[in-house]
């Protein structure tokens, strides 16, 4: 698991001791995948992220509720809310074994075009699910089995197999 937020990574490194996991799982405190493991990419069967993919211009409209307790650095996705995914998707198409999977929360206004750049960067199966509430919230896809994607550089966040880990 990766964090930028230091306090975010000591929460992190809190429940995986809490849970028992620490000899499963690893948390690292970097830029996306900037931390992992060269040695990993290419293994990992998911990644998973909950990356900044608020609008800039959708954060003054933030409930009080959200605003209050989120630094900005973990709500604010770019002036089109896809700053961050489209890093991941970069970072994906490096670090994923072919016919890995991917599963973002995205912002719902953001999802189409989402899964547009997905599509054109080689992914498929490219889906929008949605939340509890039933609102479209998470974009999910899978690198294809056989053909390569787009020259990558690693800049993303995920999960690998478990025999990969600690």
């Amino acid at each position: 698991a990766t964090d930028i937020s230091p306090r975010a990574v000591a929460l992190a490194r809190e429940n995986v001791e809490a849970l028992g996991l620490d000899d499963r799982v690893d948390v690292v405190e970097c830029d996306l995948g900037a931390g992992v493991e060269q040695a990993l990419l290419g293994t990992f069967h998911l990644v998973v992220s909950n990356p900044p993919y608020i609008p800039s211009p959708a954060l003054a409209e933030l409930s009080r509720e959200v605003s209050d307790y989120e630094p900005a650095l973990a709500l604010d996705g770019g002036e089109d809310g896809l700053e961050v995914f489209r890093r991941l998707l970069v970072w994906c198409a490096e670090a994923l074994a072919p016919g890995g999977a991917f599963a973002f929360e995205l912002h719902e206004t953001c999802l189409q075009d989402a899964a547009q750049e997905a599509r054109e960067a080689g992914y498929v199966d490219i889906k929008v699910t949605a939340d509890l509430a039933g609102r479209p919230r998470v974009l999910t896809g899978r690198k294809q089995a056989t053909a390569s994607l787009h020259d990558a550089s690693p800049c993303g966040d995920g999960i690998g197999p478990a025999s990969q880990l600690r």
